[in-house]
């Protein structure tokens, strides 16, 4: 259970912002010879993409944006270079009861069966999709939140959408990824019926992090938990080493929107601390909430 709680810490705490924090979102980028403002959203991946229709704001902005900048996409910034990322076969890391387990549960869903999947699925995916499938809120939405903006961006308004991470990088947090336990906490949150929000309380400082985008990267003193720090430091500041540059060259080519999880913007590791430290104006939008 300890191992799922850490897993889960970057896909959870971020939905109580998402819903309370209107202000901490979203922020406008200027500054530094800018022409035209850009956005940068703090997602949380596994909410419902509802949501966006209730700030009728987020489309305004999406319209005013050249193209969309998310982490993951079939376009890439710059030279990459293409590696192999290697991702055990499902049936090598679940037990045949388990695979079973888990094949009926997203057979029963918009993902459908697991099994053209085998060799290929991201074991992080998965337990995010189970997350979001598990809400009532969202459990026959078929794409993360991230996801339906990307789609809005190609689909909708035609306008390209670009990827911040790189395969080399991704290989080797695949590399780090204790996949059995993934695994056991894919199954736990299938067999039990978890408040992952709740459980979170007493790991994370949740107060904290809703409400603090200067504090250095902390977790809960009376853990003094270098282990948990780690896992969360693991998620994010070799991923913004990566990113930094390709979010500065595309600010300069034109405005975007770039949507990353929320995660990602916190305390003096995330976006926000780093684009200022470049020189970079980051002010808060107010998103005016409208009911469904």
């Amino acid at each position: 259970m300890r191992q799922l709680l850490l897993l889960l810490t970057f896909i959870c705490t971020s939905i109580s912002v998402v819903h309370g924090q209107e202000e901490s979102v979203l922020w406008k980028i200027s500054g530094k010879g800018l022409k035209r403002d850009s956005y940068l959203l703090g997602t949380a991946h596994t909410v419902s993409y509802k949501l966006i229709d209730s700030f009728p704001k987020l489309k305004s902005i999406f319209r005013e944006c050249e193209f969309g900048i998310f982490e993951k996409s079939p376009n890439s910034i710059g030279d990459v270079k293409y590696v192999d990322i290697h991702t055990p076969p499902l049936d090598s890391v679940f037990t045949p009861s388990e695979y079973a387990l888990i094949d009926s549960f997203f057979s029963n869903s918009p993902f459908g069966s697991i099994k053209p999947y085998n060799n290929d699925a991201s074991l992080s995916g998965m337990l995010q999709a189970v997350v979001m499938l598990k809400r009532e809120g969202t459990k026959n939405q078929e794409m993360f939140f991230d996801e339906y903006i990307q789609f809005f961006f190609i689909d909708t308004l035609k306008k390209k959408t670009y990827g911040l991470d790189e395969p080399e990088e991704m290989a080797r947090s695949s590399a780090r990824e204790n996949h059995r336990q993934t695994a056991e906490s894919i199954v736990y949150l299938i067999k039990n019926d978890v408040d992952v929000d709740q459980g979170l309380k007493p790991l994370f400082d949740i107060s904290l992090y809703r409400t603090s985008l200067k504090s250095d990267m902390k977790l809960n003193k009376q853990l003094g938990d270098s282990e948990g720090e780690q896992v969360i430091r693991d998620f994010t500041i070799e991923r913004h080493r990566i990113w930094l540059p390709k979010i500065i060259t595309k600010v300069n080519e034109g405005p975007c929107f770039i949507a990353v999880g929320l995660g990602h913007l916190q305390y003096n590791t995330g976006l926000i601390q780093l684009l200022r430290q470049e020189g970079y104006t980051l002010k808060p939008v107010k998103l005016k909430k409208y009911s469904l």
